[in-house]
């Protein structure tokens, strides 16, 4: 999804100016005239208030997480409105581009696409999407602001692409549900909640005993998993993917640092660990193998099923730890309204009623769902069911979001590698711990400023 290459005729980067400047470069006319055509946005099927009729059509990717929504919600909001739901759903790379297919040649068959945070830059560049703020639409304030961010163009902090760095930045997508990494941790070994990441390697040194009992587990594929791994790290060091200027923000001290609190797990994690994908971590999580680990909101309903947890009951929740600061990563379900939707009023009121306080109090009491407001997440029902409410809520108000770039993927995937090779350089005895640190950070710096460079925009 990072890459320059043309998808439907147009790259990204050509579709980014498109937004910026309203226009397509020379020689794409066609495709502008396709962009432009399609059936007109029809609002009079549904009311934003009270009992209303009409159908809305939403496509998603296939999630567990979507589950409550799929089965629960929107059956409840015909009931309570009116309005029919069409739910379609396929896995993940199909419905982006069926999505984006069908934002571009405004074909109407969709209202709302259920989408990956990192498709907002995109989508709402493209005029994929439309701003919600220009619709009068009003979030509810009770929604946690780290994770309304995530729907912004252009974003509100952090670094911008060079056509959109003055413009005002809008609401084009709405944040359905909260994923955002946490630290899980075994209360045998924890008294309390660690603070900082030399918290967790004293417990490591003291405790581990492997291969019965491992210090840390981690994801360390390159890529997608090791970033994973690497971001709260570099976040609580007090670096960042990126600086402002899109400088890389992971080749200084605090970025070396950060690893090389990675490299200090090495006794203390399995061997294998460069391998090691979500699924390997966890298991070792759940068979009471490793002390802790960062992990996605979706690891929480495992941990106290007995079916699938050797430590149901004992592995407690948090931010993932500080160093300078707490740093989760974060990644939201969010949701974005077609450009060329025929029922954009009914789709208004949709994310209108499932962002609402009571509707979302309630979703977070269905299977401990996380929800997007601060009084769901601290529901005391819904926290009895689900003692891990508080602690999303914690880590989205101390994350810190990715660069919003459509090349971001790309970016993950230079530094990812670069990372993976350092880490196995590191297992196969290297000893200077600094020096493959910079290393392999340098490279991968170099990497990405030369990737921005040749797609533009970015300086």
């Amino acid at each position: 999804m990072g890459d320059g290459v043309r998808r439907h005729g147009i790259t990204r980067r050509e579709l980014l100016r498109v937004g910026a400047a309203g226009t397509l470069a020379a020689g794409l006319g066609p495709l502008l005239s396709a962009c432009s055509a399609g059936p007109k946005t029809n609002t009079s099927t549904a009311s934003t208030s009270g009992k209303a009729g009409g159908k809305i059509t939403i496509g998603s990717f296939q999630d567990n997480a979507m589950k409550p929504f799929r089965e629960v919600f929107i059956q409840r909001f015909t009931k309570e409105t009116g309005i029919k739901v069409e739910y379609n759903e396929t896995n993940y790379d199909t419905w982006y581009q069926n999505a984006k297919n069908d934002g571009l040649h405004k074909t109407g068959a969709y209202d709302i696409y259920v989408m990956d945070d990192n498709w907002v830059p995109e989508f709402a560049a493209g005029n994929i999407t439309q701003s919600l703020d220009k619709l009068g639409f009003k979030p509810n304030p009770d929604i946690l602001p780290k994770g309304l961010q995530q729907g912004y163009w252009p974003p509100v902090s952090g670094p911008r692409l060079k056509d959109f760095a003055s413009d005002q930045p809008q609401l084009y997508a709405l944040v359905i549900i909260d994923d955002v990494e946490m630290l899980y941790y075994n209360k045998d070994y924890f008294p309390s909640a660690p603070q900082t990441w030399d918290d967790i390697y004293q417990v490591a040194k003291a405790k581990a005993r492997p291969p019965s009992l491992y210090g840390w587990s981690a994801r360390g594929v390159k890529g997608n998993p090791i970033m994973q791994t690497y971001l709260p790290l570099l976040n609580s060091y007090g670096g960042a993917f990126v600086n402002d200027d899109w400088s890389p923000g992971f080749t200084g001290p605090e970025g070396v640092g950060a690893l090389e609190r990675l490299f200090s797990f090495i006794p203390y994690m399995p061997k294998s660990v460069a391998e090691f994908d979500t699924d390997q971590e966890v298991q070792l999580l759940l068979q009471g193998k490793c002390t802790a680990l960062t992990e996605y909101t979706g690891t929480t309903h495992a941990v106290d099923d007995p079916a699938s947890s050797k430590v149901a009951g004992k592995i407690d929740f948090a931010a993932t730890p500080k160093q300078e600061r707490s740093g989760p990563a974060i990644g939201t379900f969010i949701c974005g309204i077609a450009s060329g939707a025929p029922n954009t009023e009914g789709a208004l009121k949709f994310l209108e009623w499932f962002t609402s306080t009571p509707v979302q109090t309630d979703f977070a009491r269905t299977n401990g769902s996380a929800a997007v407001t601060n009084t769901a997440l601290h529901d005391s029902e819904a926290i009895s069911k689900a003692r891990w409410l508080p602690a999303i809520a914690d880590a989205v108000n101390n994350s810190i979001p990715k660069p919003k770039t459509p090349d971001e993927p790309k970016m993950e995937d230079i530094l990812g590698t670069h990372l993976n090779e350092a880490l196995v350089e590191a297992m196969g005895g290297g000893r200077d711990f600094t020096g493959i640190a910079k290393k392999h950070l340098t490279a991968a710096g170099n990497e990405i400023t030369n990737f921005f460079k040749q797609q533009g925009g970015y300086f």
